[in-house]
């Protein structure tokens, strides 16, 4: 594919807070602003229009394409997924290389499209949705959440779901209490008995085919990271849906045989159970 310049001059930018910063070339949050400081949407090479940007340095994908790849996949069985771009980055006259350029994971009609939520919607219809969470490593910022309420298949860790939209700062307490006593109450189901029953088994509280979708691109991509870090899922209110769905997919840059743990490399075997080695940390959930 043919790569885009974007020239960034005479502003900060921000790089964002992963494991991947210990790497020379580093990722970015981008933000665009006005004169006036205040933030402002604006379409960037043919994307929906928005605010918030991820300039995404594949220092450990020598191929580039390991995200836009995933990314495709799951756009093309019917989910929001991340658009992507590839660019030539040049901050304040240094030419830094070859970057994707993506949208970034986002409450939004063009992104994940799910009701707004304010500090203000604390009971009724309102508080139960739209809710975007995540299974994720708990350093750096936003490490507001709960805990699952089942340790994994192997043992080990039991799993953390971090609050994402809203975030741990501005999430109401009942708001935190709803979207924790609805992930319980999908546990519980699940881990019940009864799972596979249409009334009071898993299936009432998630989006079947999301999973589904969610299984096969970690599998087909041999995802080491799947399931455990950077698993989002979000959850619509109760007039649209009142389900937990799968994704959006992220993260898949050492997906694709590029990791030699977890028996990352190999073309056979399962992600979902390779992943979960017992004691270590960042654990599959038994889901």
């Amino acid at each position: 594919r043919h790569t885009r310049s974007l020239i960034v001059t005479g502003v900060q930018t921000c790089a964002l807070r992963s494991s991947s910063q210990m790497f020379p070339m580093k990722s970015y949050s981008v933000e665009l602003w006005d004169n006036a400081g205040a933030s402002q949407d604006k379409s960037l090479f043919g994307l929906p229009k928005e605010s918030d940007w991820v300039l995404y340095a594949p220092y450990t994908d020598k191929t580039l394409m390991r995200n836009f790849l995933a990314y495709t996949f799951s756009r093309e069985m019917g989910h929001w997924a991340s658009n992507c771009r590839y660019v030539e980055v040049v901050v304040n006259g240094d030419y830094k290389g070859i970057y994707v350029f993506m949208e970034k994971i986002k409450r939004n009609s063009g992104r994940v499209n799910i009701s707004k939520l304010t500090p203000t919607d604390t009971s009724g219809t309102d508080v139960t949705g739209g809710y975007i969470l995540k299974v994720d490593k708990t350093t750096g910022s936003g490490t507001g959440g709960f805990s699952s309420a089942y340790p994994p298949t192997a043992g080990g860790q039991v799993p953390f779901i971090l609050y994402d939209y809203p975030d741990d700062v501005t999430i109401a307490p009942q708001q935190a209490n709803y979207i924790q006593s609805f992930v319980d109450s999908f546990e519980n189901a699940l881990h019940g008995s009864q799972f596979t029953d249409p009334i009071v088994g898993y299936s009432k509280y998630i989006n079947d085919t999301s999973f589904i979708d969610y299984f096969l691109t970690n599998e087909l991509s041999r995802n080491v990271d799947g399931y455990r870090i950077s698993s989002y899922f979000y959850k619509e209110k109760i007039t649209k849906g009142n389900r937990l769905v799968a994704g959006p997919v992220w993260d898949y840059d050492i997906a694709w045989c590029n990791a030699d743990y977890y028996n990352g490399q190999y073309f056979t075997g399962w992600a979902y159970v390779t992943n979960n080695s017992g004691g270590a940390g960042y654990q599959v959930p038994f889901w």
